[in-house]
């Protein structure tokens, strides 16, 4: 059983993160697919379980592996420095390249403002968007004709990956990261305090959707400090299954996905036959930038495109911008994070990010 232990898989085994990723920043194109049109139906998860849609899901496994990963980051033996450098490598400059493109190229040939480039709006809308602290949606004249106006409706989500950067680093440099049991007090006292006062985290995450993902970031971090006594076992996920299936339009339901979630992620990380993927790039990231921007395109210029349509072609541009982003931009960036690697570290087997 000890070789099933979650600290061992990723020691061992190839994992499909990488593919995973891309599957579910493909599943958030599909997800917003009816918001964007404005028409039915829903996406199948949202018909058949009627909890949340299924780009909620898709977000929630970002910060499920998310919070393994950058946890892990921060223990690793290369140091704060290097946790640091590696975080801003690997948000901003595809950020950037994203944000600059969206006001500059499209936004300039689209708008209908005729002072455009003097708007408060458009330079809110860029330093506001670059810096992750915080999201802007909307520049002026662009997009006003569709049914949602939004720019970039996916940009929430890097603002509380940020806040969480910047928690993992405080908690590393606190010492707690090491200290097992002090990690999981912190973590449990975080999840009474939040079910008993929803108000509680309002002060870091303001709104729900924000503190739900939050929660899955933390799990992910929970399951990496104690990797070492996590059995992953067919077993135990159908018990999970199970009770989910029993909890299913009940005032539980909810509890019973945010525990089945995180274990279906790292039960598939290791699902055999996927390994190949991880020879080609992370396109994820870029997938998930472009996304809303391609499907508000897509519906610009074919209106009457079905939710079906729109997935369809505005995955295959996404996936077009993301492969630029991530062979001009994204890998020349993450590389130069060896700069800032102690000369005494050692390669890991695991999944860095």
């Amino acid at each position: 059983m000890k070789n099933d232990t979650l600290g061992e898989l990723f020691k061992n085994k190839t994992n499909n993160l990488n593919l995973m990723r891309l599957i579910a920043a493909l599943a958030v194109i599909y997800g917003h697919a009816s918001a964007v049109t404005g028409q039915g139906p829903a996406d199948i998860f949202l018909q058949w379980v009627g909890y949340k849609f299924i780009g909620g899901v898709a977000v929630d496994v970002f910060f499920v592996i998310s919070g393994y990963l950058i946890t892990q980051s921060a223990l690793s033996k290369n140091g704060l420095i290097y946790y640091c450098a590696s975080r801003i490598l690997r948000i901003y400059p595809g950020l950037i390249m994203c944000v600059f493109f969206t006001v500059f190229i499209l936004g300039l040939s689209l708008t209908k403002a005729p002072d455009y480039l003097h708007s408060q709006q458009v330079w809110e809308y860029f330093f506001v968007n670059i810096s992750a602290f915080n999201t802007a949606y909307f520049l002026p004249g662009v997009f006003e004709n569709l049914h949602d106006k939004a720019i970039n409706g996916s940009l929430w989500s890097l603002v509380v990956e940020v806040r969480l950067y910047i928690i993992v680093l405080a908690l590393a440099v606190l010492g707690v990261l090491k200290k097992r049991s002090v990690f999981n007090f912190l973590f449990f006292f975080s999840i009474i305090a939040g079910y008993l006062n929803p108000e509680f985290w309002k002060f870091l995450f303001l709104y729900e959707n924000h503190q739900h993902v939050a929660l899955m970031f933390l799990i992910g971090s929970f399951c990496l400090i104690n990797k070492d006594v996590i059995y992953i076992g067919p077993g135990v996920l159908l018990l999970l299954m199970f009770f989910a299936a029993s909890q299913h339009g009940t005032p539980s339901f909810g509890v019973a996905y945010t525990i089945l979630i995180p274990y279906l992620v790292f039960y598939l990380a290791f699902a055999p036959g996927f390994g190949w993927f991880n020879k080609f790039g992370d396109y994820s990231y870029g997938v998930y930038l472009y996304g809303w921007i391609c499907q508000q395109l897509v519906v610009m210029w074919l209106p009457e495109s079905t939710n079906f349509s729109l997935t369809i072609l505005s995955s295959l541009l996404a996936f077009s911008f993301a492969f630029a982003s991530w062979h001009l931009v994204e890998k020349p960036s993450i590389n130069c994070r060896k700069y800032f690697k102690p000369s005494f570290s050692k390669p890991t087997l695991t999944t860095e990010v």
